[in-house]
């Protein structure tokens, strides 16, 4: 019974420890910009958001998710699609990964 009780008390301790959120002004949200895709080409791509264009370069190492959440190649996204860029600490020109959604929650 005791050995029951231990696993379910870990298994607790693991949602909670998991599930938390990050603390407001992390140092990694400055890194992740929302918007609306403008255009593509090669590997440079141009964004909106906020009312202001971004253009950005992928970098060799770069991810793009599909909105299908499948990998994807950044020429196969469409214009006007919603994406979401985390771009490289310290330069905010390039992409470390790119991420269509049909729809993102704003918090």
């Amino acid at each position: 019974m005791s050995r029951l009780l231990s696993l379910a008390l870990a298994g607790i301790a693991l949602v909670v420890v998991t599930s938390a959120p990050l603390p407001a002004g992390d140092k990694e949200d400055k890194n992740i910009h929302i918007g609306t895709l403008v255009s593509v080409k090669g590997t440079t791509f141009v964004m909106e958001a906020k009312g202001k264009e971004h253009t950005h370069t992928l970098a060799p190492t770069a991810v793009v998710i599909g909105a299908d959440g499948k990998d994807a190649k950044l020429a196969e996204l469409v214009k006007g699609t919603l994406i979401r860029v985390t771009t490289k600490e310290g330069d905010p020109t390039t992409a470390l990964r790119v991420e269509a959604k049909r729809k993102w929650l704003r918090g």
